[in-house]
């Protein structure tokens, strides 16, 4: 069980609470406060992280208060008539669709055909360009793809990995959105082609070929029917109707998907490698917080340790429901205690609110020794060597997310960062471009299919 492996949630806030320099909070003209101000009131995102002059410590409390303004920005409610931005005038308690989910999906941006995606943002794709054939818009997600595997694959790097069953038997789907300033930057320089990805010159650039623009965001979010859960446990969720498709039998339907993890990261000035931003439902795997049902997502709620690799093939694709397996959190990358301080502080802010049922796991970004308000270059490898929390098994903090990176928990390598690391100097760190620009580059890896296939 979680509560075995690692410090548990409320422990971690107390020792957090006498150890860590306190979150801060922008401040007017440019300063940063070191108390802890949590903020759930802007719908804004932060343009970059704000850490104080002089700071040479390890910026944890900045960067993961930067994190939560992040993801209270973008689950904000979104603005029916333009499309990834935020509806101002409402609350975060407000109905429909949030501001992430009205960014671009991957099937508006590569197509199938290798045609050129639509110049405007604002609009929505002809549905010729889904897999499921259907209109898409403001209040129609569709999560699918033509393969039927993309959704519910996990990923290394520029390779498909085998998939995440839950409790319930069902897959955990995943899609990745990219917010306006990424998406025209990848259009006006044709980069869904792969004939338009520039080459990597010999001798090798300090800096990649691809630089997408400050204020590029790109979000990966993780999805799970909730059929079979009880009703409190689903008034836990966010959830929402969603388009999905069966890789079996090519059948789409519509069914309630809750929101059960979400990837964020953030190209700043300050931070050129990207910020990296992941948060996880709690009831995902134990330890139950106060108040909550006790049953969990991945989790049987036992003792029984997750397999050593996963159990379960990507081809075949076996039909749902499917036998699952025990997900943990490993014990040599807890959450770190800092990052719990900051959970507690912004959830006792989201009390009532559904968004108070979900945690911030962790925030990597680019590290060097000294100042740490000073721009970082961006010729800076973004190697676990480079990055939060470092290399070795007492960094003392997560760097995988339980619902996308699950077998990528024990070693900092596999980290976020620099499994993307791979990808620098070609693509700016995204795997997405890469994978996707037409024609696709992307296959299981074999240890996700049988030996028949």
């Amino acid at each position: 069980m979680f509560g075995r492996t690692s410090i548990p949630w409320a422990v971690a806030a107390l020792i957090a609470v006498s150890a860590c320099v306190c979150t801060p909070a922008p401040a007017p003209g440019g300063a940063c406060a070191r108390e802890p101000v949590p903020n759930v009131s802007s719908s804004q995102l932060p343009p970059d992280v704000c850490i104080p002059t002089k700071f040479t410590d390890v910026a944890t409390d900045y960067f993961d208060d930067y994190s939560w303004r992040a993801f209270i920005a973008l689950v904000w409610p979104a603005s029916p008539s333009r499309r990834g931005d935020p509806d101002a005038p409402a609350k975060l308690s407000g109905p429909g669709p949030r501001t992430f989910e009205t960014f671009k999906p991957l099937w508006e941006v590569f197509h199938p055909d290798g045609s050129p995606p639509t110049p405007a943002f604002d609009s929505y794709d002809a549905a010729r360009y889904n897999a499921c054939g259907v209109k898409a818009g403001f209040d129609g997600a569709v999560l699918a793809s033509f393969s039927g595997l993309e959704e519910v694959a996990q990923f290394g790097p520029g390779e498909m990995l085998g998939p995440l069953a839950a409790q319930n038997g069902k897959y955990v789907r995943t899609q990745t959105l990219y917010n306006r300033v990424a998406y025209d930057y990848i259009v006006s320089r044709k980069l869904y082609l792969r004939s338009a990805l520039p080459p990597i010159p010999s001798p090798r650039p300090a800096e990649p070929v691809v630089q997408f623009p400050d204020g590029s965001v790109v979000v990966k979010s993780a999805w799970l029917d909730l059929d079979g859960f009880s009703a409190p446990q689903k008034s836990r969720y966010y959830s929402r109707p969603v388009t999905v498709r069966d890789a079996n039998t090519g059948k789409c339907s519509a069914v309630t998907m809750g929101l059960i993890g979400l990837h964020i990261v953030q190209k700043t000035a300050s931070r050129p490698q990207w910020i990296w931003s992941t948060f996880e439902h709690v009831d995902d795997v134990p330890p139950a917080r106060p108040g909550a049902p006790g049953v969990f997502a991945l989790s049987n709620g036992s003792a029984d340790p997750a397999p050593p690799e996963n159990p379960l093939l990507l081809v075949p694709l076996a039909p749902e429901p499917v036998k699952p397996f025990n997900v943990t959190r490993s014990r040599v990358s807890p959450i770190n205690p800092k990052t719990a301080y900051t959970n507690l502080m912004y959830g006792r802010q989201l009390k009532g609110a559904i968004w108070e049922n979900y945690q911030l796991v962790m925030t990597q970004w680019p590290r060097v020794e000294g100042e740490q308000s000073v721009p970082v270059p961006a010729s800076l490898s973004g190697d676990a060597s480079h990055t939060f929390p470092g290399l070795g098994s007492a960094s003392g903090s997560a760097f995988a997310n339980l619902t996308m990176e699950t077998f990528d928990q024990d070693r900092p390598q596999l980290g976020c960062m620099n499994c993307h690391n791979r990808a620098r100097l070609a693509a700016d760190f995204m795997w997405s471009v890469l994978d996707h620009a037409y024609p696709p580059n992307l296959a299981p890896n074999p240890s996700a299919v049988s030996p028949k296939h």
